[in-house]
């Protein structure tokens, strides 16, 4: 995995460029599929909500369209309530669709250490005519794990005993990267194979809850066991014994994404760590903060970055403290070319996934308290990044791996 990938694009200029290079017409065709994979995915949003338009123009699809509003919004509140693995959909995450979504870039997970499940693994066959179906259709042959389920509270041991489920986890993700390509393929589907990697850990990738106040979009994004990043949604997932991943930087980090550089917004979060001391869970089994250090995540899109003086810096952040989110005014390549567009660069994304740090449970930390194991955190990252920048940063601005440096800048 230490191998490098491949880079199709012209070298990395500082403005846009002045022709056009287009792709070949012999291009295979596992990477035409690979660029249609990742071209769903960022049309995702845009196609769903301008369905639900199309359909309300027509009158016949109004009862329908009315009896989804009231559930979805009405009585549906997965994404927060802690329940999302009764909306997950192991089929639907193990889809092909997601294998060439991740193997476009590529994206590869590197496990530092296995980590203990907290759910015994129990295996089942697609059941039903639509999950047989669609296994059939699509080649998903495999058994489906079900390690998620809040039923499954302990395990025989073979000699009359119980074993009680295992740590839960609060994954932390760094770093944000313009659209946080990397945390979607490797953590939100099974494209890069998380489930043969951690067995029994059902993971939750956290986005802002106001994707989930879109028509349909909502539903995709669900299906593959994305939740809200809201307080009570993460303290409810917790409780429910799901582990969770937190692109911690946010989209305040996503200002900072920029080929070639690895600038985090650290120092201040200390929610996570404040989050993972003060939920209580059923089991004595502790709460675990491990790091996960993506290496080319901010390396496919070029960004237009101003410094903190611009105006386009200050317009930015102040779209990001009114919507809650900011809008990176980001480019890479199109569909057929190279030079231009809003598709991502192929670079390859490498997920390091360190060692855990279980924390002890305090109903109300301490600063004190906090900061200890926030700088237990802040050390293991650093520690991931001295380790593997020799095999999986990719130098894009020219100054050499030895002169390059991840920084914590607040």
């Amino acid at each position: 995995m230490s191998e490098k990938a491949e880079i199709e694009v012209p070298p990395q200029k500082s403005t846009f460029p002045r022709s056009v290079h287009f792709a070949p017409l012999h291009i295979p065709l596992e990477r035409r599929l690979q660029t249609l994979a990742v071209l769903f995915h960022t049309v995702a949003l845009p196609y769903c909500i301008g369905l639900f338009f199309l359909m309300l123009a027509f009158p016949p699809f109004w009862p329908l369209l009315v009896m989804y509003v009231i559930y979805a919004y009405g009585f549906d509140h997965s994404s927060s309530n802690g329940e999302i693995s009764r909306r997950r959909s192991p089929l639907f995450r193990r889809l092909p669709l997601f294998r060439l979504y991740c193997d476009y870039f590529p994206i590869h997970i590197h496990r530092e250490v296995p980590l203990e499940p907290t759910f015994p693994g129990r295996l089942r066959e697609p059941s039903g005519l639509v999950e047989r179906w669609i296994a059939k259709m699509f080649g998903v042959q495999d058994a489906v794990v079900e390690g998620n389920e809040s039923d499954v509270k302990a395990t025989a041991n073979g000699n009359g005993t119980t074993k009680e489920i295992g740590p839960t986890y609060v994954f932390g993700y760094h770093p944000h990267g313009i659209v946080s390509l990397g945390a979607f393929g490797a953590i939100g589907t099974e494209g890069a194979g998380w489930e043969k990697l951690f067995p029994g850990i059902p993971v939750s990738l956290l986005t802002l809850e106001t994707n989930f106040s879109l028509p349909f979009y909502r539903e995709y994004l669900l299906s593959l066991g994305i939740a809200s990043v809201s307080r009570r949604s993460c303290t409810n997932l917790l409780k429910h014994d799901q582990s969770i991943c937190i692109v911690i930087g946010g989209a305040q980090e996503s200002l900072l994404a920029e080929p070639g550089t690895l600038d985090l917004i650290l120092v201040k979060r200390r929610g996570f760590v404040k989050l993972a001391m003060s939920t209580a869970r059923v089991s004595d089994q502790p709460i675990c903060l491990v790091p996960i250090l993506s290496f080319g995540e901010n390396d496919v899109y070029d960004q237009v970055r101003g410094d903190r003086s611009s105006k386009l810096y200050k317009i930015q952040t102040f779209i990001k403290k009114a919507a809650g989110f900011t809008l990176p005014l980001m480019y890479a390549r199109g569909i057929f070319n190279y030079d231009f567009g809003l598709m991502p660069y192929r670079r390859q994304m490498t997920l390091v996934v360190g060692k855990p740090i279980a924390v002890p449970y305090v109903a109300q930390p301490t600063e004190a308290e906090i900061e200890v194991y926030h700088k237990q955190y802040m050390d293991e990252l650093r520690r991931l990044w001295d380790t593997y920048k020799d095999d999986y940063f990719v130098d894009h601005k020219g100054k050499g791996v030895k002169n390059s440096e991840m920084r914590f800048v607040e």
